[in-house]
């Protein structure tokens, strides 16, 4: 009976050491994933529109869901996040100052963004 019970004591101490190593997994995947999606992510970045009638202002991009969007002339300054959809040329953007989610057509040309929608327009230069 003592060599039972401790057969049983053994596999169990086994059976626990192999969750915890499995529970602690190695994260350096994870890191390549989110950078990979912010390497992939057209948007990333900061662009800037500098523009007499509505003003200066700069959009950054973090590549992963974030945005700020800062009025250098008006003095807003909002954080917020975005959805890319590449395939329909769209970015939904959601302010944290803003009452709803605004959805931009973009247009994509080298260093240069265009984003149209029935609020707003910007007319930016990666930075």
């Amino acid at each position: 009976m003592k060599n039972i019970s401790k057969v049983l004591a053994l596999i169990l101490a086994v059976a626990m050491m192999a969750t915890l190593m499995v529970a602690c997994g190695d994260k350096k995947d994870d890191a390549k994933s989110e950078s990979s999606a912010a390497a992939a992510d057209i948007l990333s970045g900061s662009w800037k529109q500098t523009d007499e009638v509505n003003g200066d202002w700069t959009w950054t991009f973090d590549g992963a869901g974030k945005c700020k969007l800062v009025g250098d002339t008006t003095g807003f300054s909002g954080d917020g996040t975005y959805k890319l959809d590449e395939s329909a040329k769209t970015v939904t953007v959601n302010m944290e100052a803003w009452d709803d989610e605004k959805v931009y057509e973009y247009t994509l040309e080298g260093d240069t963004l265009d984003l149209k929608s029935t609020y707003s327009n910007y007319h930016l230069v990666k930075q």
